[in-house]
């Protein structure tokens, strides 16, 4: 995953690039964050760190359209499969996202839903409607979310990457569409 550092003049990027570690990838003013930095995370499907979403349901997402969602269960390794809502397919770039996402996911949880995976969200995140399930999404990121279910021992579909892409006609504005989910971005 990326890394994003903020100074109180810019917002700079880190990442792979062309094999590369720690490349900067991206530099913009602070004051063109809520535009520009964001229309990068989203265009180049950067995936930050994980952050807690408020979203109630998510196949109804303000603005955007859910095209479907990886789902991951663990059986000797991580395994998933796509299960697509429609017509719409996956794009290679929507992949690139989900595969920066499930590679954290395998690193971070190599035994799959265990008491480490469930100790970890429990520490880092807030329950998403109580129980043991948590609502994650990149930081700045409106094309991907992650659910996890982290009931001990859950094998069945543990993990689900949604992805999701602007609505095109018909739907708000996209800008006002997500002004209220980058609250907790912005230093």
């Amino acid at each position: 995953m990326e890394k994003l550092i903020q100074t109180s003049e810019c917002s700079i990027i880190y990442g792979e690039f062309r094999g590369k570690k720690d490349q900067e990838l991206f530099r913009c003013a602070r004051s063109l964050d809520d535009k520009d930095l964001v229309s990068f995370v989203n265009k180049e499907r950067v995936v930050l760190n994980l952050v807690d979403d408020e979203t109630e349901d998510l196949r109804d997402v303000p603005g955007m359209h859910m095209i479907g969602y990886w789902r991951m269960y663990y059986r000797d390794g991580w395994q998933g499969r796509w299960m697509l809502e429609g017509e719409d397919k996956p794009s290679a770039r929507d992949c690139y996202g989900v595969n920066k996402i499930i590679g954290f996911i395998c690193d971070q949880f190599p035994k799959g839903c265990d008491y480490k995976m469930q100790s970890y969200f429990e520490k880092h995140h807030v329950s998403h409607a109580g129980g043991k399930r948590f609502l994650l999404r990149p930081q700045l990121s409106d094309v991907y979310k992650v659910m996890v279910d982290t009931t001990y021992g859950n094998g069945d579909y543990p993990v689900r990457i949604y992805v999701y892409r602007e609505e095109k006609e018909g739907g708000e504005p996209y800008v006002k569409a997500i002004e209220k989910r980058r609250a907790d971005v912005f230093l």
